[in-house]
């Protein structure tokens, strides 16, 4: 199975992001030889069909359908800077679901809501950084619960 890397994330900047997911991306077989070869490579089951669907096939294989130079870009402006300036601006109702991963550290999604007045948190346990690919009923009842509360 192939372990994703650490992300950029909201609360403070990730110098490692771009290198670590550069490193991951590096490690894919590309081209895969089946979308069956991908399913495995990404773990299996639901989580290992959701990163193959991202896939498209072509004469020589399956492969991703994003640039990895461009993604890498996108990555190292996201991963220098903090973005709570712009969270604690926001002001309407806000759901924030946290998976039990490290993608986004307990300190920094403390911080997040603490200065998110209008954010409401929860967890799924049991999920990672792909909880919509884990549990995507779960996941699906938080949001309905959440958005028929603000009627």
């Amino acid at each position: 199975m192939s372990t994703q890397p650490g992300s950029p994330h909201p609360g403070g900047a990730n110098p490692d992001a771009t290198a670590d997911i550069g490193g991951w991306l590096d490690t894919w077989p590309a081209p895969f030889p089946s979308r069956d070869a991908a399913v495995a490579f990404f773990g299996g089951g639901p989580i290992g069909a959701g990163w193959a669907a991202g896939l498209e096939e072509r004469e020589d294989g399956w492969w991703p359908r994003f640039d990895r130079d461009v993604m890498l870009r996108t990555i190292a402006e996201t991963a220098e800077r903090s973005f709570l300036p712009e969270w604690k601006r926001v002001v309407c109702p806000t759901l924030v679901v946290l998976a039990q991963s490290s993608f986004v550290p307990a300190r920094e999604a403390d911080e997040m809501l603490r200065q998110g007045p209008s954010a409401v948190a929860m967890s799924i346990p049991g999920t990672g950084h792909d909880l919509h690919l884990q549990q995507p009923g779960l996941l699906h009842a938080a949001l309905a619960d959440f958005l028929h509360g603000l009627t």
